[in-house]
């Protein structure tokens, strides 16, 4: 059965590349529908260069907590957007769009495909909805102002994301701290509203959408024996307590995603490591039913609003 999935994945970006000499696959799942495999062997028969989509790769140290790809298979194929930054630095999604933008560029001046892959939604969106993102620097000194008046009357910042961006404020829970303070800073720099920002323009590029989706109680099995085999010989543990000996903490952003923050949790004796396995997965679980929700929007739209230049192919496996 997956011989003839590739089979016909490979066909799909053939077609696709040798009509559109600008165009980029976008491949997109939820976490642990595990097929690392699939690119490597579409790199058998294609030039392909891989962007990685995911959120947690860009930064350096974090490798089994973000299960980032081995590096044998990076050698194998050319990987982007992987260890680009360290885990104490901001990497906004205006730089982010930008530097997509330009190893696109380069990929294709190399006769290659550039290949999105893995499964932070607002990344593909980036591509697929083509919306603005301004390039917004951190304001750090704002941000503590900001978040004195939090800490001094706890749902301040909600408050204000309601008053000048009420539709964006619909999109986060009042303790999303840090997305809330975000758009807020958006909005204290350039005056707009992140959700005016946010628009869906048309795509700037032909877009091969290839969607991989797994029944949800396979998944949650999947990322289940994923945690388990990264807590076995306390591989991710020892991760942690290297971050942690490098002065990165939890108040750093890249430490707050999950395989992380439940794991030093741990290291500091919040609970036991039962407990961390635990919250491990209900909160992978959690994650992986928000992928799946902003993914079932790119099927809807394939069959009641296809957007120009999109082709969508959806596999359930």
């Amino acid at each position: 059965m997956l011989d003839s999935i590739f089979a016909g994945i490979s066909d799909k970006v053939k077609q696709f590349s040798d009509t559109q000499i600008d165009g980029v696959v976008i491949l997109w799942w939820a976490t642990s529908t595990g097929k690392t495999s699939l690119w490597v062997r579409l790199s058998e028969y294609h030039n392909i260069e891989i962007i990685s989509a995911d959120s947690r790769q860009i930064y350096k140290y974090m490798d089994i907590g973000t299960d980032k790809i081995w590096q044998d298979i990076q050698w194998q194929v050319i990987h982007h957007m992987i260890d680009i930054v360290s885990p104490d630095e901001t990497y906004t999604a205006g730089q982010r769009k930008e530097q997509v933008k330009k190893l696109i560029t380069e990929i294709h001046a190399r006769d290659h495909i550039p290949v999105i892959v893995w499964g932070t939604g607002l990344y593909i969106d980036m591509l697929y909805k083509n919306f603005a993102m301004p390039d917004v620097a951190p304001d750090q000194e704002w941000r503590d102002q900001m978040m004195e008046y939090e800490i001094d009357s706890p749902g301040f910042l909600f408050d204000q994301l309601q008053k000048v961006d009420p539709d964006e404020a619909m999109k986060h829970h009042p303790n999303s701290l840090r997305y809330v303070l975000r758009a807020l800073e958006i909005y204290h720099k350039t005056g707009i509203p992140k959700s005016e920002l946010a628009k869906e323009l048309p795509v700037q590029r032909p877009l091969l959408m290839i969607g991989l989706w797994r029944d949800k109680e396979d998944t949650n099995k999947r990322i289940n024996k994923r945690i388990k085999e990264m807590l076995v010989g306390w591989k991710l543990i020892e991760e942690n307590r290297k971050l942690l000996d490098m002065w990165y903490t939890l108040d750093h952003t890249a430490m707050n995603g999950i395989w992380y923050k439940e794991v030093v949790w741990y290291i500091q004796w919040e609970y036991n490591l039962n407990r961390c396995e635990e919250l491990m997965k209900r909160n992978t679980h959690r994650y992986a039913k928000r992928q799946r929700s902003r993914f079932r929007r790119y099927i809807m739209d394939s069959k009641a609003r296809p957007k120009d230049d999109v082709e969508y192919v959806l596999i359930e496996l």
